[in-house]
């Protein structure tokens, strides 16, 4: 009885800190708001930063996780690596997740260690140094650029420097997210008003023109930062794919009782601007386990172990936020020894619903059936998604 009060106190307590951490900060970079858009499925296949698991603690073997990112632990130490060169040099530690856990039984006493790691090969939704994702970025800004590179020429040929840092005060101001309108800016200076239209009509900027035509009250900045949010949002359909190995201890020493080698494959098929989305999930592993049928310990049968599946993501309309999901996947299971009522090949369908119950913890509920016994399975879990380098984001972004 101890040991389970000690159990759901340190739940409760990493449930309210991560809630406190997230609380603590209001400025964010785009890096944290864009793993923020990713789905729980997502983060369950790669964390971006911290995550604390509590898996199946309705059923008979539990399990408590911390999974973490290299240069996330590098980054709280020394936030000096979160300026643009470092982040960009550490991208294949980005790429990497450890993870240690302990077992628990059902009266929640230790009963095993695991370890593992897990590698993404190819993650193309990594906006933060994607090259692609630079250039998408520009593009879909392409005329604003144009524009504002134009009229800081225009300004270099003012003589008079007050003048000068005046104009680019408020041009500033007209292209940064909090703007103005354009019937603000153009009663502050009539005649910079009348240079944007001049610039826009020169290099064709249709949408510009359109827009300072049909609405006076245009906000360039908060324009120009939607769409960047969206070409960041079309980035959370992009390929993961993920390779790893882990392994389990027995619980009086540090043998393997289980090694597992797997793959996992994440894919958006639908437009990730919609606030139903669906998700491509696909996952295979080859497990290790020990055959208690022979003396001694071992790693003499083994499982191969496939498992398609379909993410339905519903999504909040205004910020894009992921807040409630269902996967519905199939397993097929090939054993090469078989215990006492077990069949060789065996099909079960899943099911996994995954509600957002803060902005960094999700709780899914995971259901297994299995057609041809008629027996269904069901197992609590808690994600803890907490990431504790916002305050050293907000304060290096890039």
């Amino acid at each position: 009885m101890k040991n389970k009060w000690c159990i759901i106190i340190l739940t409760v307590w990493c449930m309210l800190a991560a809630t406190f951490m997230q609380a603590q900060d209001s400025t964010k970079s785009y890096a944290i708001t864009a793993d923020s858009l990713a789905t729980g499925n997502y983060k369950d296949v790669f964390k971006s930063f911290f995550q604390l698991a509590f898996d199946r603690f309705t059923s008979k073997n539990k399990e408590v996780q911390f999974t973490s990112n290299p240069f996330a632990i590098m980054a709280r130490a020394n936030p000096e690596l979160l300026v643009d060169t470092s982040y960009v040099r550490y991208k294949a530690l980005r790429n990497l997740n450890f993870s240690f856990s302990a077992k628990l039984d059902s009266a929640y006493k230790f009963n095993g260690f695991s370890s593992g790691i897990t590698y993404a090969i190819i993650n193309r939704r990594d906006v933060t140094v994607s090259e692609h994702f630079i250039n998408d970025a520009v593009k879909a800004n392409d005329e604003y650029n144009q524009l504002l590179t134009l009229l800081n020429l225009s300004l270099g040929r003012i003589p008079d420097l007050q003048r000068k840092n005046e104009l680019n005060r408020q041009i500033e101001s007209f292209f940064s997210a909090d703007s103005t309108s354009f019937n603000q800016f153009s009663k502050l200076d009539p005649v910079l008003q009348g240079s944007i239209r001049k610039i826009a009509d020169s290099i064709g900027a249709k949408t510009i023109i359109k827009l300072i035509d049909n609405n006076k009250k245009v906000h360039f900045g908060k324009l120009i930062k939607a769409n960047f949010d969206s070409v960041k949002t079309d980035f959370q359909n992009r390929l993961l794919v993920t390779v790893g190995i882990s392994d389990t201890t027995y619980k009086d020493d540090f043998m393997f009782s289980n090694v597992v080698l797997s793959s996992n494959l994440v894919k958006g098929i639908t437009n990730p601007k919609r606030v139903c989305g669906l998700e491509l999930n696909i996952k295979a592993a080859y497990q290790f386990l020990n055959d208690t049928l022979l003396a001694g310990r071992d790693l003499k049968r083994q499982a191969f172990i496939f498992e398609p599946g379909l993410n339905l993501t519903l999504k909040t309309k205004r910020t894009q936020y992921p807040w409630a999901e269902f996967k519905l996947s199939g397993s097929y299971v090939h054993l090469n020894r078989l215990y006492a009522g077990e069949k060789k090949d065996s099909l079960t369908f899943n099911g996994t619903l995954r509600i957002r119950v803060f902005n960094d913890i999700w709780i899914p509920l995971e259901i297994k059936y299995d057609p041809k016994g008629g027996n269904l399975f069901g197992f609590l879990n808690v994600r803890a998604n907490f990431k504790a380098i916002r305050d050293l984001a907000g304060n290096k972004k890039s």
